[in-house]
């Protein structure tokens, strides 16, 4: 399911809603790349998942953090990369804490997409520990998407929401085995 990307400065409840229908879509294909044996792809999407709802939910805020900086209303919406961190120091002062953990782990499964198992550059050692980070960022995107966003849910949203849950369980129950 796809939603129109449209500026925010044009219909901000579109754009919001594209972004979350974008996030749990990431993390649904995250999922499956990751059980197709692509596991830098999957990083690399819940990467994207986790940026699609960063953006979201600046978004949302966007009155709140244009106070800030008016960098946000100008092209802070997009949440590019290099600028992560300063984006969740601000919506964490504005009440959402968890963003700057979320972030952290996003960031370490976008390095591994990169760079691999490269002792020089990544956070991991094997694919057990990406696998772990990789479904605590489906899960709390997938967490977070419902809390943070919830007059989005109608019934398609729904759906496809259940679909990316379906996923996650999954890959939790082949970890395991």
């Amino acid at each position: 399911m796809e939603e129109e990307l449209v500026s925010p400065k044009i219909d901000r409840k579109a754009c919001i809603r594209a972004r979350v229908v974008e996030a749990i879509d990431d993390i649904d294909i995250a999922v499956n790349l990751w059980l197709s044996g692509k596991t830098r792809n999957a990083a690399g999407k819940a990467f994207a998942a986790v940026k699609a709802l960063l953006s979201a939910l600046v978004t949302k805020e966007l009155d709140r953090l244009s106070g800030i900086d008016e960098w946000y209303a100008k092209r802070g919406y997009t949440v590019p990369t290099h600028a992560i961190k300063g984006v969740t120091e601000d919506l964490s002062d504005l009440g959402y804490p968890e963003v700057s953990s979320l972030a952290s782990l996003a960031m370490d499964l976008h390095d591994y997409q990169y760079n691999g198992f490269d002792p020089d550059f990544s956070k991991y050692r094997t694919k057990e520990e990406v696998l772990h980070d990789l479904i605590c960022v489906a899960e709390a995107v997938l967490k977070y998407a419902k809390r943070w966003f919830p007059e989005y849910f109608d019934e398609k949203l729904e759906t496809l929401y259940n679909f990316a849950l379906t996923s996650v369980e999954k890959l939790k129950r082949g970890s395991k085995a």
